[in-house]
């Protein structure tokens, strides 16, 4: 049963939300658990819509919602809130059902005498394996607050490098979109009329109009099998993509693609330097580092790179070494790495990689978007100028004969 509450907080603030429990009773104990000690109203809410069921993709557990999580928590336990109240608290205080339910899963570990990594360890989609490492070193060094920081910080340059990635394809997409919208209506409301008029007044059509008129019908008279065809096609693809061998062929030609293979790699690269980086201050050693980096690469080919490194990396060969003798790990890498194994400051050195990558894929997407963006507006513009020149050829040739 859900319950509204409305309560003073120890600062003297009203707080208002939603708890989800049995009776009204067991509501008042978790508040009170929670540390509102003073219950303004407790009220059912009616059952309604559950659109986290409806709806599962909108209403689930964001990155955004992790980021907050962490920072709430961390600043909770800096200001000497013991983990478990931290954690109920925010549990009655989250607006989210998703997440009120992570918060009351991850009490129930640490009441039952996991560890938080061991509890967030239960939640693989919302906390990934590189969060719980982070959480699992902070715990052995008791600073449990600096690594939950630790673990937005490293969340937040990621969902950055995702929207900048989101963003660049968007404009594209959006506008093949409204393209395909426009010749369509185009052709099937604008064509047919000027087509009967054409046909009445036996008027000779220029070839323009011919290919246009031909398409359409072609398009028009085949729907069903073409829909049909389509289905099967991208069935097939699917299907493809899910054996061995062609992914491998997928994941080689997207890395041999101009721009966007540099994108790939440049990402995966920066990746591998702001991770390492993090738990090498951690306390977590290079090969098992190695290991939840290439776990979380999508590139078979890049995944392929960094297992190899990693296993003459536990025969004694280095980081630098078999980074050197691969042509996916771009140049810079390879000396900088020489010069942090020499120095004895591996973390830092790729923390200024890190930011050094990530600045250029940034440039690397402005400057794909820089190229696609004319090429789409020309391909698009030709396409509507053809449409148009097709509609109004047949009708000057009309208006010149009747002169």
């Amino acid at each position: 049963m859900t319950y509204k509450y409305r309560v003073y907080s120890i600062d003297k603030k009203v707080i208002e939300g939603t708890i989800d429990v049995a009776s009204e009773n067991m509501a008042e104990v978790a508040l009170y658990r929670a540390g509102f000690q003073n219950i303004i109203s407790l009220e059912v809410v009616g059952p309604g819509l559950d659109m986290e069921k409806l709806v599962p993709t909108f209403t689930g557990v964001k990155m955004r919602d992790v980021i907050d999580a962490s920072i709430q928590l961390a600043t909770l336990i800096q200001a000497g809130i013991p983990l478990l109240s931290a954690l109920k608290l925010l549990g009655v205080q989250s607006t989210k059902k998703a997440m009120k339910k992570i918060f009351s899963g991850l009490s129930e570990e640490i009441q039952s005498g996991n560890s938080l990594s061991q509890a967030l360890a239960k939640y693989p989609k919302e906390f990934s394996n590189t969060y719980c490492q982070i959480i699992k070193a902070s715990e052995q060094a008791g600073t449990l607050e600096g690594g939950l920081k630790q673990a937005a910080k490293y969340l937040e340059k990621q969902a950055y490098a995702n929207q900048k990635i989101k963003r660049a394809m968007m404009y594209p997409i959006f506008v093949l979109i409204m393209a395909i919208g426009v010749a369509f209506l185009l052709i099937t409301v604008a064509l047919p009329p000027l087509i009967s008029l054409f046909s009445s007044l036996d008027v000779q059509l220029p070839w323009m109009t011919r290919t246009l008129v031909d398409t359409a019908a072609f398009f028009t008279d085949n729907s069903l099998p073409l829909l049909g065809a389509l289905v099967v096609i991208i069935i097939g693809v699917i299907g493809l993509l899910r054996l061995e061998s062609v992914k491998l062929a997928r994941d080689k030609f997207l890395l041999r693609i101009p721009i966007i293979g540099k994108i790939i790699i440049e990402r995966s690269m920066g990746l591998f330097c702001q991770t390492a980086s993090m738990l090498l201050q951690a306390g977590l050693r290079l090969p098992q580092i190695i290991d939840i980096v290439t776990r979380t690469n999508r590139n078979k080919i890049l995944r392929k790179a960094f297992d190899d490194v990693r296993d003459r990396l536990v025969q004694g060969e280095g980081l630098s070494q078999p980074m050197s003798e691969n042509t996916l790990f771009p140049a810079l890498l390879v000396e900088m790495t020489v010069v942090g194994e020499k120095t004895g400051s591996m973390d830092s050195t790729l923390g200024t990689l890190a930011d050094f990558y990530e600045q250029e894929v940034d440039r690397k997407i402005d400057s794909l978007i820089s190229m696609i963006e004319p090429t789409l507006t020309l391909a698009i513009g030709g396409l509507v100028i053809f449409i148009a020149l097709s509609m109004i050829t047949p009708l000057y040739s009309i208006l010149k004969s009747m002169h």
